[in-house]
């Protein structure tokens, strides 16, 4: 998309003119001012208050870890260079685009170099495919993208595995939309300055769990969805803070584990990270969850617990071609 490559491109360009590192990989823009001239003296003020995001990870999350480090898989075909969503079916990943793309799903090959199939799910349209989300029974497609700010509802596509599996190369399925209105929400024309984004979905027990990506204030909101309702408004449940842009979720039933993937935006800086929070009694519990970075940067979308490891994917931009990679956690 034309905002990540310009992005990207003053990453690289700044990085490049400079001697020294004009910033730590971890220091988040604080947007206060650096000049060097005061018209009137001013008096002397109290030390300001510390950041609350690294107060609140020194104190209240374990010691951060060493940072993680992605080992490539395979570089993913040019026909899905915008990788947005991921899921596991029969030794296989699918994956898709986002805006600007196709209504269709990508079968992988076991190594992920290419394609198997292309699948069109019936009266589906991508607005801004973003994510996706699994159960025994259905996958689900979460056209949830919102750049702008100003979507009032979102759909989320419903299709059956057994009919996905059955389906050829460029063929159709059936597919069931479910309307989602986020009601606690104001439409508003703001590009990345705003909190009403949205591209991370996940299965946890009979619930779907929509996360935000909340450009103003780094934070991110928890919907819980009904996997069934054709139509549904919903408030959000909680609020964490994640400092930085969340692109991805995926809740692993048998260690109740949820893990977020994003990246935090800095002056000529860009840092990835992955959280990992265990959920107890239905809900994240996020006073015993860790922050990790990972290594190397790029725009990395999609995650999936796979066998105790993570399987990610990143889309093509300055910082590298879309790629297939694994972080070993076991």
């Amino acid at each position: 998309m034309s905002w990540r490559l310009i992005l990207f491109a003053v990453v690289l360009l700044g990085l490049m003119a400079c001697t020294e590192p004009a910033i730590k990989p971890d220091t988040i823009d604080s947007g206060e001012s650096d000049d060097a001239f005061v018209s009137e003296p001013v008096e002397a003020s109290a030390e300001p208050d510390p950041d609350p995001f690294e107060a609140v990870v020194s104190q209240a999350y374990p010691e951060l870890p060493d940072r993680l480090t992605i080992e490539a898989l395979a570089g993913l075909p040019d026909a899905v260079n915008e990788t947005s969503g991921l899921a596991y079916r029969n030794g296989h990943f699918w994956t898709h685009n986002d805006s600007g793309n196709d209504a269709m799903l990508f079968e992988l090959s076991v190594s992920g170099k290419q394609i198997n199939r292309r699948v069109h799910p019936l009266e589906s349209a991508n607005h801004d495919w973003e994510a996706l989300a699994q159960d025994n029974d259905h996958l689900y497609i979460a056209d949830c993208g919102n750049n702008l700010g100003d979507r009032i509802w979102i759909q989320i596509y419903k299709l059956a595995w057994d009919e996905l599996d059955a389906a050829r190369d460029r063929g159709v399925v059936a597919s069931q939309r479910l309307n989602v209105r986020l009601a606690d929400t104001q439409p508003e024309r703001n590009v990345h300055a705003h909190n009403n984004d949205c591209e991370a979905l996940t299965v946890v027990e009979d619930e779907l769990w929509l996360f935000t990506k909340n450009w103003q204030n780094n934070n991110t909101r928890l919907y819980r969805l009904n996997k069934n309702a054709e139509a549904q408004q919903v408030i959000s449940h909680a609020e964490y803070p994640v400092r930085g842009l969340v692109t991805g979720a995926d809740y692993n039933p048998q260690t109740q584990q949820l893990a977020l993937i994003g990246y935090r935006l800095g002056f000529l800086n860009l840092s990835a990270f992955i959280w990992l929070i265990p959920v107890a009694d239905g809900l994240p519990d996020w006073t015993q969850a860790s922050y990790h970075q990972i290594h190397p940067m790029g725009q990395w979308e999609a995650i999936f617990w796979h066998e105790g490891n993570l399987i990610v994917t990143r889309e093509t931009s300055l910082l590298g071609r879309a790629q297939l990679g694994i972080i070993r956690l076991n």
